[in-house]
């Protein structure tokens, strides 16, 4: 939890309401125009000077990191990028809460209005909308209000609107294979200060978020969430995903580019829930692999969590089982690997997405017990992504 340390902006915030007094009947809304001019003066007279600040060993050491994988380009790389790396933060009151990474993917000169994508996690702030808003704080320190516009859970994503008075540079749409050296870049809030970690791509997939997500070796916080990931040809090749504990893991920016389209040309993605994830045996450490009853040397893909109260638990699912099929209507989908579950899985929501008014099919999926040939059947939920079911992911 990221708060403000300045003797002035405690003060503030002990004259504006309580979340207690909000509660009461106090609508926060009512009292947001002095909560933004309070946040816009506390933070943009501590705009970032354009002196050369006094450096430290840690800077050293990034440098020396970036070196270490020989590219001599990287740095220019990263500059290129810089501009379009934003700051954003999750206010209630002129308390902050929540700080993260975002980066502008687009720019509509003729309304003045960016689209910033970054991560679904400040759209969970716990209660009502009226009662949070998100802050946009760019490279140059300008303060911004955003909203937002596709919400997305299953894939933790958001994009938000924000208005502008100066141009702003969004980066360049590419669609790249995540291989190789990479860069993990995000934006401090109350510095302003471009953040960097590099590392190379991993073939373990991620043991947290959905069978989309790649793994890397580079190291950072939460900070760097939902800012961008890139190559060290200069591309952008996903968006970043912090892991709890160390390592920072790219969504493909492919995975991303096939959402916001089903949504630009629907404005509604729609996907099927039986509140699992699956993983591929491959992937499990030989310790854990062991003691899951019944493994087949032909199973490839197992249930990895049955989530609460969701269609798997209720069916009976177990962690450990194997993943056998996805059937829609009357096509069956033999599932080999998660990352084959994952794709069947996407284009049956961009079917979903384009005819959900005229036809809902039935969407099932077919698990093996552990110690039968007898398969277990899942009817799955057909949900919008911005359902806060898909948050148990």
């Amino acid at each position: 939890m990221a708060t403000t340390s300045s003797s002035m902006m405690e003060d503030v915030v002990q004259t504006w309401p309580s979340i207690e007094m909000l509660c009461k009947g106090h609508s926060m809304k009512q009292h947001f125009p002095k909560f933004w001019s309070s946040i816009q003066r506390y933070y943009e007279s501590r705009a970032p000077q354009k002196v050369i600040p006094k450096l430290s060993p840690h800077d050293l050491h990034l440098k020396w990191r970036l070196a270490s994988h020989k590219c001599k380009e990287l740095s220019s790389i990263v500059m290129n990028f810089a501009p379009s790396i934003v700051s954003v933060s999750v206010f209630s009151g002129v308390k902050r809460y929540l700080d993260c990474s975002g980066y502008i993917i687009d720019w509509d000169d003729s309304n003045k209005i960016a689209t910033i994508l970054t991560s679904a996690k400040v759209m969970r702030f716990p209660g009502e909308r009226d009662d949070y808003y998100i802050v946009i704080r760019l490279a140059n320190g300008k303060i911004l209000l955003a909203e937002e516009d596709y919400v997305d859970y299953y894939n933790n994503i958001v994009t938000l609107k924000v208005n502008s008075d100066t141009t702003l540079k969004p980066v360049e749409r590419d669609v790249e294979t995540v291989e190789g050296v990479v860069v993990a870049l995000g934006r401090e809030f109350y510095t302003c200060k471009l953040l960097e970690s590099s590392g190379v791509i991993c073939k373990d997939h991620p043991y947290f978020g959905c069978e989309l997500l790649v793994s890397s070796t580079c190291s950072g916080s939460e900070v760097l969430e939902g800012g961008p990931l890139i190559t060290g040809m200069g591309h952008g090749c996903g968006i970043n995903f912090f892991d709890g504990s160390k390592f920072i893991h790219p969504l493909p920016t492919s995975v991303i580019y096939s959402c916001l389209d089903k949504w630009n040309s629907s404005r509604i993605v729609m996907r099927p829930w039986f509140g699992l994830s699956v993983i591929d045996i491959a992937q499990l450490p030989h310790g854990v692999l062991e003691n899951i009853a019944g493994v087949r040397d032909d199973s490839t893909a197992v249930v990895k969590e049955v989530y609460e109260g969701s269609p798997a638990d209720k069916a009976g699912l177990h962690s450990g089982e194997t993943v056998t099929a996805l059937m829609r209507s009357q096509r069956k989908i033999t599932i080999d690997s998660a990352s084959e579950y994952a794709r069947t899985l996407s284009n049956i929501s961009g079917e979903l997405s384009a005819c959900y008014l005229n036809n809902t099919p039935e969407i099932l999926i077919s698990v093996r017990g552990y110690d039968s040939d007898i398969c277990k059947v899942v009817h799955a939920e057909i949900l919008r992504v911005n359902d806060k079911k898909f948050c148990c992911r």
